[in-house]
């Protein structure tokens, strides 16, 4: 409807779409109508770079992975599917221009209040400081070298170095 593809009426074109933003979750691909996930690695699991490149094709603008994360002790891992599937579709020519890891910061639960363990950071101490997870932030580093790997020096995302470390003030 955006794209004025669809109820024309409305007035949409596809001039007002200037960045496609996608969210992209472990439990985003499932049977209809049981809702039952589609685990990754199962023959009918779609990789990410094939999702990215058919809604390039689509929309024919750049892509934005404005979500993505897991909980738990998947966190890592989670992250490396997500990155190694983003430069597998940039290779392709898909424009992606960047990607959010969300939540930042671990936080209370939806629906049931739980400390949900998804971010980078936990829940503030009485000093205001947020104990770092060390495994996401490692393999955080990891993908941010081996994206500007990809990329022309001045292109460079932040020091991968400077995750958690003492120069950014209440990151630890």
């Amino acid at each position: 409807m955006l794209a004025g593809r669809k109820d024309p009426e409305l007035g949409g074109d596809r001039a007002y779409i200037d960045i496609v933003g996608l969210n992209y979750y472990f439990h985003n691909q499932w049977w209809y109508p049981s809702r039952r996930k589609i685990p990754l690695g199962h023959k009918f699991y779609r990789p990410l770079n094939e999702i990215l490149s058919e809604y390039y094709t689509k929309y024919g603008r750049p892509i934005m992975i404005a979500e993505t994360g897991i909980e738990d002790d998947e966190r890592p891992s989670w992250l490396n599917y997500v990155c190694e599937q983003t430069r597998a579709a940039i290779e392709a020519g898909v424009p992606i221009i960047g990607a959010c890891l969300y939540p930042i910061a671990n936080h209370p639960g939806w629906a049931d209040n739980r400390h949900c363990h998804n971010g980078l950071w936990d829940y503030p101490n009485d000093r205001g400081e947020r104990e770092i997870y060390q495994p996401l932030a490692d393999e955080l580093a990891r993908q941010i070298a081996a994206f500007n790997v990809m990329r022309a020096p001045a292109a460079q995302v932040p020091r991968a170095e400077s995750i958690g470390s003492p120069e950014r003030p209440g990151c630890r």
